[in-house]
């Protein structure tokens, strides 16, 4: 069939006889890829792809993405349904290429909130840094988080395994801020680890606006989620908490109590 002969024409053009890596879904595995690696090494007698990735299936709440089930969104539906364009690349980036992926909407909720955390964290260290020139070396807990999440990338794209690494670099991390043990030249070469690993992941906003002023509406809110925490009216706190989250704003707590910040749209 011609769609076959396409493929290897079309690959050997742009890339030559033989390259490194060619991917696509395992359904492709046979007879499409096996047709190609056929009729390009009949033709040139050489090796025509050093390296296959096949990736598993995307499934949707469970089921097979299709149509006639109503569970098949493109990524306009889905920007038009509020979410940004680093959720939905977080939630992708979320499973092993090899294993089949659960999109659900329960995940960009999680990874709305993950990025919350990321982002946090960043602003964190821009504020310890305060523009300081960065350490010759980053503090211990943050080179063996880096170094970690290089392992998991290097072992066949373990993503899942990536993340984990890079939530424990932010969990030493905040714990090292709390403690004011964090200098700033320390926070400067940190911040410089999360921007090399978000050249693999791509889904963090570094250097956020964070001098909008805040709406009185908001004020107003947050000065009563001070009034329950301090009543220990834990419900009432994260009722509060979850309106500001729903204005598109985020409070953090600290020592020097709330701050709110202005919630990434993208």
């Amino acid at each position: 069939p011609g769609w076959h002969i396409e493929c290897s024409a079309m690959s050997m053009k742009y890339l030559g006889p033989s390259f490194d890596i060619h991917t696509g879904g395992i359904d492709n595995l046979f007879p499409h890829h096996e047709n190609e690696i056929a009729q390009a090494e009949g033709a040139t007698g050489q090796p025509f792809v050093r390296t296959w990735l096949h990736c598993a299936h995307l499934r949707v709440n469970g089921e097979k993405m299709s149509k006639s089930l109503g569970n098949f969104f493109t990524l306009r539906d889905l920007l038009e349904k509020g979410w940004g364009g680093r959720e939905i690349r977080y939630v992708l980036l979320g499973g092993h290429y090899r294993q089949p992926l659960n999109f659900t909407f329960d995940a960009l909720e999680a990874a709305r909130t993950a990025l919350g955390r990321l982002d946090a964290f960043a602003d964190r260290l821009d504020e310890t840094a305060k523009g300081c020139a960065p350490a010759a070396a980053p503090p211990a807990w943050a080179g063996e988080g880096s170094a970690a999440f290089d392992a998991a990338v290097f072992d066949d794209l373990n993503l899942p395994e990536a993340l984990a690494a890079l939530f424990g670099l932010v969990r030493d991390g905040n714990a090292a801020l709390q403690n004011g043990a964090v200098a700033p030249a320390a926070a400067a070469s940190v911040r410089g680890l999360l921007e090399r690993i978000d050249g693999v992941l791509g889904v963090l906003a570094f250097g956020r606006v964070r001098t909008e002023a805040v709406p009185a509406a908001i004020r107003e809110l947050a000065e009563a989620r001070r009034a329950a925490r301090a009543a220990k009216n834990w419900a009432e706190s994260d009722r509060l908490r979850d309106a500001i989250a729903a204005a598109g704003w985020e409070v953090r707590d600290g020592k020097e109590g709330q701050k709110l910040a202005r919630r990434p749209s993208e």
